[in-house]
């Protein structure tokens, strides 16, 4: 079967067993010189098991590996409401919403592209954020392909919106193509990777920014737009306005879609579930 042109730079739609083989379904509209789009749209009766995935995912991003070893080792010198009261004081979890969604939506591209494309993020940079309820500076998606660093770079720009506008098509876009289309972290990743003793590979990320800077390692652009859908309200529905005011002069960049009835309703849903999650390490 002929790749589509998205495919070709994010790879195919993922399938089965997997969250977003069962959650979500794929169409790739037809390509123009300017334009590459793909529509993920929801299976709504699957919500509640994405809801219950996000959520692990949630903690699985935010939470460091020695914050869940303090808190396993204050299970045994605190009672269940003081622990709770404990970790609440960690605030390992953002409560401010705008930080809510646009962790979460990074989240969710994140994992996208980890299925469709095979590559890996190396670290969680929320994870190193000094203040939860802001969000984190740098590149919203940064992944490398592990297994062979010199290939290509993926980064991506993610927006949750109540209302999918001409203005945030063209604010993913314009920081996706000119000289914003080069991401800015690759030194962030490769201190934290000396910072954890993994040298050969810190080296190697640095190595990898001259490169890309150079022009000599190809990076792949993604935009990522996370509002409502609607057929009923004109400028309402998510794929509809992309669609309509996609334009870009970047041929690497693939702009993905996903409209949602009451798309906040799946972000409150899915922190309550990662708090709960956390308190029960």
């Amino acid at each position: 079967m002929t790749q589509t042109e998205q495919e070709k730079l994010i790879g195919p739609h993922p399938i089965a067993p997997h969250l977003y083989g069962v959650w979500l379904n794929a169409t790739d509209l037809p390509v123009s010189g300017n334009k590459k789009h793909r529509k993920i749209e929801e299976v709504v009766s699957m919500r509640n098991l994405a809801i219950d995935k996000l959520a692990k995912w949630i903690v699985d991003y935010h939470v460091h590996i020695q914050k869940s070893k303090i808190i396993e080792r204050k299970k045994a010198i605190l009672d269940k409401h003081g622990l709770e009261h404990f970790i609440d004081n960690m605030k390992l979890l953002p409560k401010s919403e705008n930080t809510k969604k646009g962790n979460l939506g990074e989240i969710l591209l994140i994992e996208y592209l980890k299925e469709s494309k095979g590559f890996d993020p190396i670290i969680h940079k929320m994870q190193y954020n000094t203040n939860s309820d802001q969000s984190m500076k740098g590149d919203d998606v940064l992944l490398f392909k592990t297994d062979d660093l010199f290939s290509e770079v993926i980064y991506g720009e993610c927006k949750f919106r109540s209302k999918p506008s001409k203005a945030v098509v063209n604010d993913i876009i314009n920081n996706l193509q000119g000289l914003k289309r080069l991401p800015v972290s690759m030194e962030f990743v490769a201190n934290v990777l000396d910072d954890r003793g993994n040298y050969e590979l810190a080296d190697s990320i640095s190595e990898l920014h001259q490169k890309v800077e150079d022009g000599s390692v190809p990076v792949t652009n993604v935009g990522f737009l996370i509002s409502t859908k609607s057929n009923i309200h004109a400028g309402e529905d998510t794929t509809k306005q992309v669609e309509k005011y996609l334009n870009t002069t970047n041929p690497r960049l693939v702009m993905i879609s996903l409209g949602i009835d009451n798309p906040f309703q799946i972000v409150e849903e899915a922190f309550k579930k990662a708090d709960r999650i956390i308190k029960t390490l």
